[in-house]
């Protein structure tokens, strides 16, 4: 562990990408304004929000000094609209806070401080807690498994000080994180194709790829409400599952080596086939449709995908898939084989019958 030291506090940018969250600003911004901690700006980029909340943000908080307002033009999405806020920034770490969240005092100077501790790592996240209820886990991070399902560590879980340590994860949640620039940039950025979904996954899996570790800043302490942003862009959940299944499939083709392209992309794209067959089964299409489409994305920007993998393979990979399936990753919830199974009507019956013989018992 290589300790790093500095003579004052370093500068921080607080991104704070905003659509239609008017109704979130007051105690989003009040709370970040009286963090406790002596060196930090905050960049308020909205995404072409039709809301008034660049007039009540310029009403409202216009007068400090520490707060710089960036308009888009048109809806940039999560990637697009915060990189653009890195542009602006002049920090030396960067934070994404969502526009749904409130902070505690010391949240800032608490993600800092696990920052400055090593500079192996690369990004941080907050322990964030569900702001409706105060005692229950949103989330600490995330971990992935080899099939690119990411579920969110500890949601919904009563917090007793259980994630109280500071811990490896495979990624930091975009609604509170805070990452070195310099490693932002040397990563690539969020992927602009991703547009929402999984923009922090890839970015996550992109840091853990350069050689830098991603964690848990436990004393760091964020309530989100959640979602917030996803239900304004998102009328229909079909949108959702587009994005979702979409930017899966193109972050594992960019971030795997080729045989585990070749062994977990095509079993994921199976197991997404087999979906869209059942849910046209029960009347769906709309959904199914959107899994169809997801695919067909992947396949008509093949070269895009493609050539954003040739970076990260050529010239950011460090470390080995093997190294982070045995750190971060998680192996998928049923037996690697029998996910092609899934192509067929009967697959998910056959799963879910399936049972290993214990042959200890056996004899």
């Amino acid at each position: 562990m290589r300790k790093m030291r500095t003579k004052r506090p370093p500068m921080v940018s607080i991104i704070i990408l905003n659509f239609n969250g008017r109704e979130f600003l007051r105690s989003c911004l009040t709370s970040v304004f009286n963090s406790d901690y002596p060196d930090f700006e905050v960049i308020f980029v909205d995404d072409g929000s039709t809301d008034g909340s660049v007039d009540f943000v310029k009403e409202r908080f216009g007068g400090n000094p520490r707060l710089r307002i960036v308009r888009n033009e048109e809806s940039l999405g999560f990637a697009g609209g915060n990189n653009v806020g890195v542009k602006h920034a002049s920090g030396s770490y960067v934070v994404f806070l969502n526009n749904d969240t409130e902070v505690d005092a010391d949240w800032l100077k608490e993600m800092v401080k696990v920052m400055e501790s090593d500079e192996t790592i690369g990004a941080a996240q907050s322990k964030l807690l569900f702001a409706g209820k105060r005692d229950k886990i949103w989330a600490v991070g995330q971990s992935m498994d080899y099939l690119g399902d990411v579920p969110a560590k500890g949601r919904g879980e009563k917090d007793r000080g259980q994630y109280d340590r500071l811990e490896e994860i495979f990624n930091a949640v975009g609604a509170s994180m805070i990452i070195r620039k310099k490693v932002f940039t040397e990563v690539g950025m969020y992927d602009p194709a991703f547009f929402l979904l999984h923009e922090d996954v890839d970015l996550g899996w992109r840091i853990w790829l350069g050689g830098y570790r991603v964690v848990s800043a436990p004393k760091s302490v964020v309530y989100h409400v959640g979602g917030a942003t996803l239900k304004k862009h998102f009328i229909w959940v079909n949108q959702f599952v587009y994005h979702a299944e979409k930017n899966c499939i193109a972050m594992m083709t960019k971030n795997y080596s080729f045989k585990n392209v070749v062994k977990y992309v095509s079993v994921r794209i199976v197991v997404d086939v087999r979906e869209a067959f059942e849910l046209m089964r029960v009347r769906k299409k709309g959904r199914a449709m959107a899994i169809v489409k997801a695919i067909l994305w992947n396949l008509f920007n093949f070269r895009y995908v493609w050539n954003q993998r040739l970076r990260v393979q050529r010239v950011l990979r460090k470390v080995s898939d093997e190294y982070l399936m045995e750190r971060v990753m998680k192996k998928p919830s049923f037996p690697f084989p029998l996910a092609l199974l899934n192509l067929f009507p009967f697959g998910l019956e056959l799963l879910e019958r399936y049972k290993p013989v214990n042959r200890a018992k056996a004899t």
